[in-house]
C-alpha cells in the first residue's frame, strides 16, 4: 500500500519583531525572507516551500499583526496577515517574542474556526525564568487554544526539528501545490528588491527604513556577463532622500555595495547592481501608490 502525500499552507504569524522570518528561514534551511533586529521589517506574504518524500509544506511569512494602523500601509499589512489566519492556511503557527511578551496582556488573535494552531514560544534563549516562560505558555494557551506548545530559539535553531516534525505530521493529505523543485512563487525580481531594502534597515535609523519602498525597475540576463539590476528607492520627502544618499553618496554606496553582495550569494552569479533614490511625497498613505508598489493587490 503506498502511502498518501501530504500537502498544505502552514501560515507563520505572530507580533513585529517576534521572529516569524528567522524562523521561516530555519525551517526551509534556506535564507528566503530578509531579518532585522528592528520592527516591520516583513511588508510581504512570503511563500516558501518545503518538501520531501511524501510532503509538500507551503510556509506563508506574514507581516507582523499590529493591534491598530498608522497609514495605508500598515493597513495593508493588517489585512495580509489576517488573512493567511482566516482563510489561506491549513494550520498556522503563532509566534510570541518570550523575552518581550507580557503575561496579563497576551495578543488578541482571531484565527479561522477549526484552524489548528501551534503556539510557539521564541527567543527562549534570553529568557533565564521558568515562571515566566510558564505564564506566558499559559496566557497564550488561554487565548489560542492550541494544539501544541514549543519553547524555541528560531536564530540558534534550538526546537526547530521538533516543530517542523509536528508541522510535517499535521499536513492534511493532498497533492502538491506546486512542481517539484521550486523554492518559492516570487520571482528573483522580487527577491533583489527585498535584499536591498535590508541593507537599509541594517544602515538606517529612526524613520527612513520604514519610509524607504524599493522598486526593481530592470532585471536583465546578460550573456557572458553580469546580471544588470536597476532598483529605484522611494522615500517621503527630499530630507530623507538626503540621509539615504549620504556626504557625497556614500551611504548609498555602501548600501549598494552590500546588497550586491547579497544578491550574488543569493542567485549564484554576478550581478551588477545600481540605486536610484526619488521622492514619492507620502507614499505609505496613498492607495496608487501602494498598488503601484505592490503593498495593494
Amino acid at each position: 500500500m503506498s502511502i498518501p502525500h501530504k500537502a498544505g499552507f502552514v501560515a507563520l504569524a505572530g507580533r513585529p519583531n517576534a521572529g516569524k522570518s528567522t524562523l521561516f528561514n530555519a525551517l526551509l534551511k534556506t535564507k528566503l525572507a530578509i531579518v532585522s533586529p528592528k520592527p516591520q521589517t516583513t511588508r510581504h506574504r512570503i511563500l516558501g516551500i518545503l518538501e520531501g518524500e511524501g510532503f509538500q509544506a507551503c510556509l506563508l511569512d506574514t507581516p507582523g499583526l499590529l493591534d491598530a494602523h498608522q497609514d495605508d500601509l500598515q493597513k495593508a499589512l493588517r489585512v495580509e496577515s489576517a488573512r493567511a489566519l482566516r482563510e489561506d492556511a491549513d494550520l498556522a503557527v503563532y509566534l510570541v517574542d518570550a523575552a518581550e511578551a507580557d503575561p496579563a496582556k497576551p495578543d488578541a488573535v482571531s484565527p479561522r474556526e477549526g484552524l489548528p494552531v501551534l503556539l510557539v514560544l521564541n527567543k527562549c534563549d534570553r529568557v533565564t525564568s521558568e515562571p515566566r516562560l510558564a505564564a506566558l505558555e499559559a496566557a497564550y494557551s488561554a487565548a489560542l487554544k492550541p494544539a501544541r506548545v514549543f519553547r524555541l530559539s528560531a536564530l540558534k535553531g534550538t526546537g526547530v526539528e521538533d516543530l517542523r516534525g509536528e508541522l510535517l505530521a499535521r499536513l492534511p493529505e493532498g497533492e502538491a501545490f506546486y512542481e517539484k523543485g521550486r523554492l518559492s512563487d516570487r520571482w528573483e525580481r522580487f527577491f533583489a528588491a527585498e535584499l536591498v531594502r535590508e541593507q537599509v534597515f541594517a544602515f538606517y535609523e529612526q524613520e527612513i527604513p520604514h519610509a524607504v519602498a524599493v522598486v526593481v525597475e530592470s532585471f536583465r540576463e546578460v550573456p557572458g556577463g553580469p546580471d544588470e539590476v536597476y532598483a529605484v528607492l522611494y522615500v517621503e520627502r527630499d530630507g530623507q532622500k538626503g540621509i539615504l544618499l549620504g556626504k557625497g553618496g556614500d551611504a548609498l554606496r555602501r548600501v549598494s555595495e552590500r546588497a550586491q553582495a547579497a544578491l550574488e550569494n543569493f542567485l549564484g552569479r554576478p550581478v551588477q547592481l545600481e540605486l536610484w533614490v526619488k521622492v514619492r511625497r507620502n507614499w505609505r498613505k496613498d492607495p496608487r501608490s501602494l498598488r503601484e508598489f505592490g503593498y495593494l493587490s
